[in-house]
């Protein structure tokens, strides 16, 4: 069965819905667990949320944040996380705009999860021991279709774990963060979730679309009915309980009627 696609008129409305899906589990649950993608495609999904929970009080002690990647330095073995504090830090991203704005309704350092680029196999064993991730926020990559940090050749069953990045991910990667000014500046390695992990430990998950930029992403996933190595973000159509929300700027080839 196709994944199901909502179009909506801006990214700041399919940051609201998916907010308020995100308070409605936290609502429903005494630990809910949403992963994110760094970046601009989640940006107005944490902007909502901050203004969403302050508006009407809501606690979330009980959200955990999931990120599925982040920048290495080093060497195998000695593989160091990316300092936070570099604006194109994935983790950087988490701090800024979801713990710091939280924080006051209860979101802490301690609800923050990322993989261990020296240890990557025991992420999938820490989300198993978590309950997996009850919403998967995920986003493609526009000129390689990359999802996380899983660039195109990915197998399907590829796990965690350290990779060296393609010259096309670095490069959409430039535009992601206004900080990468050129394809020289964004780092050559990084550890991620799997395309594997991705799929089984996910209950839900929405592939977020929005902009221009990304209407050639959007065409290439809603062509796909599957797991297409060389789009690894066809990985949404192999997830449980998915959908797609892309904005009318991405979805530009669906209303022109291209087939």
């Amino acid at each position: 069965m196709a994944t199901p696609i909502t179009v909506m008129p801006s990214a700041a409305e399919i940051g609201e819905v998916v907010a308020q899906q995100i308070l409605d589990g936290l609502a429903a649950t005494d630990r809910y667990v949403v992963g994110f993608p760094a970046g601009r495609s989640a940006t107005p999904v944490a902007a909502a949320l901050d203004r969403l929970a302050h508006q009407s009080g809501v606690r979330v002690d009980n959200l955990r944040i999931v990120m599925m990647d982040e920048y290495v330095t080093g060497q195998s073995g000695e593989w160091k996380l990316l300092s936070p504090l570099t604006p194109h830090s994935c983790i950087g991203w988490a701090r800024r705009n979801l713990l710091d704005p939280l924080g006051d309704l209860g979101l802490r350092s301690t609800s923050l999860i990322a993989p261990d680029p020296n240890e990557p196999a025991a992420f999938e064993k820490e989300l198993i021991d978590g309950g997996g991730i009850d919403l998967f926020l995920l986003a493609s990559g526009q000129g390689d279709g990359h999802v996380a940090l899983n660039g195109p050749g990915t197998p399907r069953n590829a796990p965690t774990r350290v990779v060296e990045l393609p010259e096309s991910t670095r490069r959409d990667n430039v535009s992601t963060f206004p900080s990468l000014r050129s394809l020289d500046d964004v780092p050559a390695y990084g550890v991620t979730i799997g395309t594997a992990e991705l799929a089984a430990l996910s209950r839900s998950v929405v592939m977020l679309l929005w902009g221009p930029n990304k209407a050639y992403a959007f065409d290439r996933i809603r062509r796909a009915d599957s797991y297409d190595p060389e789009w690894p973000a066809t990985i949404v159509h192999d997830c449980h309980n998915a959908r797609i929300y892309a904005d009318e700027q991405a979805a530009q080839s669906e209303r022109e009627g291209v087939s």
